[in-house]
């Protein structure tokens, strides 16, 4: 006996595809991405809030200025 092991199927053995590693690195990546992207929208939101705060308090000086009070 020469000790080899074959298949039913003609010898051949069945192939079983891995799982593709990327997948599961591309969705980690994607959901950080997600949350950075969220970080930014949020930052953007105060940085216009602050703007039109600042643009508020100019325009009641200005006026303040010009009406001599």
């Amino acid at each position: 006996m020469t000790g080899k092991v074959y298949d039913l199927d003609g010898g051949q053995r069945a192939h079983t595809p891995q799982p593709p590693v990327a997948d599961f690195w591309f969705a980690q990546l994607d959901v950080r991405l997600g949350r950075i992207e969220y970080m930014v929208a949020r930052l953007e939101w105060q940085m216009m809030i602050i703007a039109c705060v600042a643009f508020v308090l100019l325009a009641l000086e200005i006026l303040q200025a010009v009406r001599g009070s």
